[in-house]
């Protein structure tokens, strides 16, 4: 017999299916041009920095996708996460919240602090990491204790964690770690960004940090999406 928990859990399922389908459906129109050649996709990331944003006009605007910062470090929580998030997802937009890694902090701590203030729902984009700095004194080994964070994350959400880094930072600081995770890539002023040497490619480029989006009042990053909404489909957070 279905119980209410049941037909609950049912109904979960089939919303998130449909805010998938929806947002994917929105992405699919930036696929292919006239000609039938490829575009990539378009994404922002966001945080109390950029002030008040109207989510509407951004996925008006043909922005696909946004990151939206949660955390930083052990007790930090972005005061305008949880508005920017569910209102991001409200437009229609396929979202998904980073943190911000600070090496002199527990890697299990930190993971458990974006864990407690982040719900990912299916259809979300995986959850993303921010390292690209050194910060002193370094707690612990600094590999185990990253490979502690990401494994906690990969357990709780069911999807291993996007790492956001600087090429230069990664190959004096992280080198030969972690090539099994997706790779957003940070560098301007590029046709093609420079990877480190453990990843083949990269999945998301941020390209820009001066991108004009309708609807944000401040000038915000721009990403790019190394595939079409096929490829983007595969990696979200799935129905369980």
């Amino acid at each position: 017999m279905t119980s209410v928990l049941d037909l609950k859990h049912i109904f979960l399922q089939l919303s998130g299916c449909l805010m998938l389908g929806s947002a994917l459906l929105l992405a699919n129109s930036c696929d292919a041009s006239a000609d039938g050649t490829s575009l990539a996709l378009h994404g922002i990331d966001t945080s109390h920095h950029n002030g008040d944003i109207n989510w509407q006009q951004v996925q008006n605007s043909g922005i696909a996708f946004t990151f939206v910062k949660a955390t930083d470090g052990l007790d930090y929580l972005d005061p305008t996460f949880t508005d920017h998030f569910a209102a991001a997802r409200k437009a229609g937009l396929l979202r998904g919240a980073y943190h911000f890694y600070e090496t002199n902090d527990d890697g299990a701590a930190q993971a458990a602090w974006f864990i407690k203030n982040v719900t990912l729902e299916p259809g979300d984009l995986p959850p993303v990491v921010d390292i690209e700095r050194i910060k002193a004194p370094i707690k612990g080994n600094l590999h185990q204790q990253f490979e502690t964070f990401l494994s906690l994350l990969e357990q709780h959400y069911h999807r291993r964690p996007i790492i956001y880094t600087g090429r230069k930072f990664w190959e004096h600081a992280m080198k030969e770690h972690f090539p099994g995770n997706q790779l957003w890539i940070a560098e301007y002023g590029v046709d093609q960004p420079t990877i480190p040497v453990e990843w083949a490619s990269w999945s998301f480029w941020q390209y820009t940090e001066e991108l004009t989006v309708p609807g944000v009042p401040t000038k915000v990053d721009g990403t790019y999406f190394n595939g079409d909404s096929r490829r983007l489909g595969e990696i979200l957070i799935p129905v369980r």
